[in-house]
């Protein structure tokens, strides 16, 4: 027995086997570590923190350019000329952009957000929306002359929405707000491109 012993720990000497080393405790973070984790930030604004920057206004006489470069070469078409082509279909939506001259009407007030667009011959004028929310137009261009790109569409919006159209109108305004009943046919606008040029005086 006691051969037995010698032999097993001069093994273990010749082989050099030890009993694993501890593992190191894992040291507390300092205070100073703390702060720093805590005060890093990710930003995961994904670039849209421009979004929520107001257009500057346009001074009298002034042109201004608003989201994407226009893709369509050829002169715009009047807007009337545009509605008249497609005065018969109930709903429908463009398959491809189309380019368009008016006049516009109102601004939505809080951000530039939307807009209309009239002409003399258009008895009700129609609505312009920025594609995806990604740009806003300045909100002093009521009046202005403005060709607008995007894709045009006619549908039925809900009477809320309606409604809350005819309230943002009666803030501008001053006055009391359209009462709407019932769902809405309309000719709507999703605008990828705007250049607006504001009339001297």
């Amino acid at each position: 027995m006691r051969i037995i012993t010698l032999t097993v720990a001069l093994l273990f000497v010749l082989t050099g086997c030890e009993s694993p080393p501890e593992e190191e405790a894992t040291p507390e973070p300092t205070e100073e570590i703390a702060e720093a984790e805590e005060s890093e930030e990710v930003d995961d604004s994904h670039g849209h923190e421009g979004e929520e920057e107001l257009a500057e206004d346009l001074n009298p006489g002034q042109s201004r350019h608003f989201g994407a470069p226009f893709a369509i070469e050829d002169d715009p078409v009047d807007l009337a000329s545009l509605l008249a082509t497609y005065g018969g279909q109930e709903e429908f939506e463009t398959d491809e952009a189309v380019k368009v001259s008016a006049q516009i009407h109102q601004v939505c007030q809080k951000k530039g957000c939307w807009f209309t667009l009239a002409t003399e011959e258009v008895d009700v004028p129609v609505r312009v929306r920025m594609k995806d929310y990604g740009f806003f137009v300045s909100r002093n261009t009521e009046g202005a002359e403005a060709i607008v790109e995007g894709t045009l569409a006619r549908t039925t919006i809900s009477e809320e929405m309606a409604q809350h159209y005819a309230e943002d109108v009666a803030e501008h305004t001053g006055e009391e707000p359209e009462q709407v009943e019932g769902e809405q046919d309309t000719f709507e606008f999703t605008a990828t491109a705007i250049s607006l040029t504001l009339p001297e005086g």
